[in-house]
């Protein structure tokens, strides 16, 4: 018999069972070394060999095709023995083992100290790949990030608190941003007149330059009914007298300037169309450019270039179960098999990784702009929760406009009959962050639950979910191109 894990919601223990003639082993997971804890529900979660049959406190409990079982325990206070029995044939093995449960204690807490603004002021050049967040706060996925900016970006530093600097984007509009994404700069930022707009039609992008005395900060989001991208320029006062279009245009429908504050504009970028393929803000020199690409003519697969992004890997494995799969190996394994679909129907496909290897947040987007392409997948599995039921699955997106996307995976996702965990918007990770092209994060299933573990374990379904993955993205597509605009037709009469 295999050896054993016993899991808590609190705390996680480590057992081991091996042959009776061997006697029974015990050994502790490195992370937890008390036998009390102060949450009253308790997991007890382990592993033996499948086929194998097991109780828990005397009550029998299912043994998943990966050996994992487990049942959950409602301690009293005090004393909780506990007692773990497998039976294989005639053999039997029991492991007791005691939990002291003792409830915490009531009573005011001090509020924790708030770490304060250290005073600063001085200037700083972004540097590549630097990103403004909201606020200083933050989870393992850090601050809510408000998007990227170009490098030499000169900011005002009124703050630091931890790793971060506070700067003052205009007179009542304040940022945060990591200290290793700038430099010390000798320059200092200044409140500038606009100049000329224009707008001209690049085959397969529509493009917007707006004519500037020097390089300011930015921020854009997207909206819905109707479809706006809408970009804040900070430290500009509107002196844009006139906009020039050269041509028709593609995507966008029109371009409104508006001084929304007396140091901020904003661009209001209307489109034509209700879904947005992806856009790009950045400098030329001392213009800002926003470039709004146009929904490919041909939206199949076969046309189109998707990139995957397998979550994980090297040193950073991601969630393991409780039978020791690695997400990031069943994550790679996905995307392999999402891969071969593709390329059968005919799509060009750019990988952020194809081994086991670790890669930043950084090498993984550099990738994917590398590659060109037009669409990208991330693919993940999640933890946490309860490990005893099914958690399933779910879908992510940071930007409005790629809602649509998350929507429509998850949905072909549900076709496996799993669990719905839920639709997730305005997500903080990373690969969400890009507005160059539709993208989604999906958590597939759960490597903490047992249920769901048990069909990650299994390398068919992994072919199964990867056709989910399809099926969603060539849904997607059918909307995106159903819900373009038929041209119109000329109302112009034929000559008598």
């Amino acid at each position: 018999m295999r050896f054993l894990r016993i899991f808590a919601a609190a705390a996680l223990l480590l057992a081991s069972l091996t042959d009776l003639s061997a006697g029974i082993t015990f050994r502790r997971a490195p992370y937890y070394s008390q036998d009390t804890v102060s949450n009253s529900k308790f997991y007890v979660v382990c592993i033996t060999d499948p086929g194998n049959l097991a109780t828990i406190n005397g009550q029998q409990v299912k043994v998943y095709k990966t050996g994992a079982f487990g049942r959950q325990l409602q301690l009293q206070e005090g004393d909780n023995p506990i007692d773990v029995t497998l039976f294989k044939g005639t053999e039997v093995e029991t492991k007791q083992f005691n939990i002291y449960y003792r409830p915490k204690t009531g009573g005011s807490v001090a509020p924790a100290p708030q770490p304060q603004l250290e005073d600063r002021l001085f200037y700083v050049t972004t540097k590549e790949y630097a990103y403004l967040q909201y606020g200083s706060g933050g989870d393992r996925l850090g601050g809510s990030k408000m998007g990227f900016l170009d490098p030499g970006i000169v900011l005002k530093v009124v703050g630091a608190i931890d790793d971060l600097y506070k700067v003052q984007l205009s007179t009542n509009r304040f940022a945060y941003i990591h200290q290793e994404d700038v430099e010390f700069s000798p320059k200092s930022s200044h409140i500038v007149n606009t100049n000329n707009i224009g707008i001209s039609n690049l085959e397969d992008r529509d493009r917007i330059r707006l004519s500037l005395p020097e390089k300011l900060p930015y921020a854009a989001r997207t909206s819905l009914d109707p479809t706006t991208i809408n970009v804040e320029v900070f430290g500009a006062m509107n002196n844009s007298n006139w906009i020039t279009q050269y041509n028709e245009l593609g995507i966008i429908d029109y371009l409104d300037v508006q001084q929304v504050e007396s140091d901020v504009i904003r661009l209001v970028i209307k489109l034509k169309e209700k879904y947005c393929w992806g856009f790009t803000v950045g400098y030329e020199g001392n213009n800002l450019i926003v470039e709004v690409k146009h929904t490919p003519k041909n939206l199949s697969l076969g046309s189109l270039t998707i990139g995957l992004d397998a979550g994980h890997g090297g040193e950073a494995p991601g969630a393991v179960s409780t039978t020791g799969l690695r997400e990031s190996d069943v994550n790679l394994s996905i995307v392999r098999e999402i891969e071969k679909i593709l390329k059968k129907k005919g799509a060009r496909v750019v990988l952020s990784r194809t081994d086991d290897r670790s890669m930043t947040m950084t090498e993984r987007k550099k990738i994917f702009r590398d590659g060109e392409i037009d669409l990208m997948v991330s693919i993940h599995n999640n933890a946490g929760g309860s490990p005893l039921v099914p958690m399933g699955a779910s879908t992510y997106y940071k930007h409005i406009t790629n809602r649509d996307l998350a929507a429509t995976l998850l949905k072909h996702m549900l076709e496996l009959d799993v669990q719905n965990y839920g639709l997730t918007g305005n997500f903080n990770f990373s690969l969400n962050m890009p507005t160059e092209y539709p993208n989604a994060l999906v958590e597939c299933l759960f490597m903490s639950s047992l249920p769901d573990e048990e069909l990650l374990a299994d390398p068919a379904n992994h072919k199964r979910i990867a056709e989910k993955v399809v099926a969603g993205l060539e849904d997607y597509l059918s909307q995106v191109s159903a819900s373009r605009p038929t041209p119109a037709k000329s109302n112009a009469k034929k000559k008598k």
